[in-house]
């Protein structure tokens, strides 16, 4: 059973009079999954660990890409310089696991026609579906074929329903075919979850890779990307619209 850890960046707003330029929220909205085999784990839960213990954290301690970036956190009283080194050697660390495959959903809200139905409009909803069509299409590629889907609770109780949404897309998705992906979504507290915790920073890098190209952070998670016939564009990496 393989299973995808999925986290998002950026809020799902429009400008009410439709200005970005005085928007004070953001123009993009990104989902990012990070997929890894039941059977590969354990494994890498603890290198994770060795890894924060290495540089100088506790096994608990939460690591959020926000946290890195502000020095908040866990990251309180480390110096600009310790938290960038940190970000990038777990870059590198997140970028040369072979057991780990990368997805990213990129919404340009800029680009997005306000006069479609809601399902085009949301972009936590549309970027959803996106992921979960590219992660079915992973599996299909796998000796192992099924897997699950865990969510941080936060989106548990948003108002698009995702737990339900997901279970419409499952049925109804003309994407989803052969079916793959088991019914239901799970959700796992990013502070009880290393995984989780490696989706959010996944998730904030892909955000600011998108907003302001040229991350270093990025480049070193690159490879990890899901490709199909060595293309990356529309299969690990989806833009939209």
């Amino acid at each position: 059973m393989h299973m995808i850890f999925v986290d998002e960046s950026g809020d799902p707003g429009y400008p009410p009079n439709g200005q970005w330029s005085a928007w004070g929220g953001s123009t993009h909205f990104v989902r990012a999954g990070v997929i890894i085999h039941g059977w590969r784990w354990k494994a890498w839960h603890q290198r994770l660990l060795r890894f924060k213990q290495d540089s100088g954290l506790r096994w608990d301690a939460e690591i959020k890409a926000s946290d890195i970036r502000r020095g908040a956190g866990a990251f309180i009283g480390w110096d600009e310089a310790r938290r960038k080194q940190f970000l990038l050697d777990l870059s590198q660390e997140i970028g040369g696991q072979p057991d780990l495959t990368l997805l990213g959903v990129v919404v340009d809200k800029r680009k997005v026609d306000p006069s479609k139905g809601d399902r085009l409009v949301r972009p936590q909803v549309r970027s959803l579906e996106l992921l979960l069509e590219r992660y079915n299409g992973f599996l299909h590629g796998q000796q192992d074929k099924s897997g699950i889907v865990i969510l941080d609770p936060t989106a548990e109780h948003s108002d698009d329903d995702i737990r339900y949404f997901q279970s419409f897309l499952i049925e109804k998705s003309r994407h989803l075919r052969p079916l793959h992906i088991v019914e239901g979504t799970f959700f796992a507290k990013s502070h009880t979850s290393n995984m989780m915790q490696i989706a959010d920073v996944c998730t904030n890098i892909l955000y600011r890779e998108s907003t302001r190209p040229g991350q270093a952070e990025f480049k070193l998670l690159h490879s990890r990307f899901w490709r199909q016939s060595g293309h990356i564009k529309g299969y690990g990496l989806k833009e939209w619209p």
